[in-house]
């Protein structure tokens, strides 16, 4: 049973950020990011990665 409308439809995880100065974070530690992009392409484990999509909230 397909539940996507075409094979390109991905479901949507939710993402847990800790980053409460990002744009992104909401409440309860979710990214409300459209899209997430985690690298260095280098990495060897987790802790070699950085989020990509990490930006700063305007200071008031």
């Amino acid at each position: 049973m397909n539940l996507f409308k075409d094979d390109r439809e991905m479901p949507t995880p939710t993402v847990y950020c800790d980053v409460k100065n990002c744009v992104y974070h909401k409440g309860e530690d979710i990214c409300t990011a459209g899209k997430i992009k985690v690298g260095p392409t280098h990495a060897i484990s987790s802790l070699d990665t950085v989020c990509d999509t990490f930006k700063p909230e305007a200071k008031s």
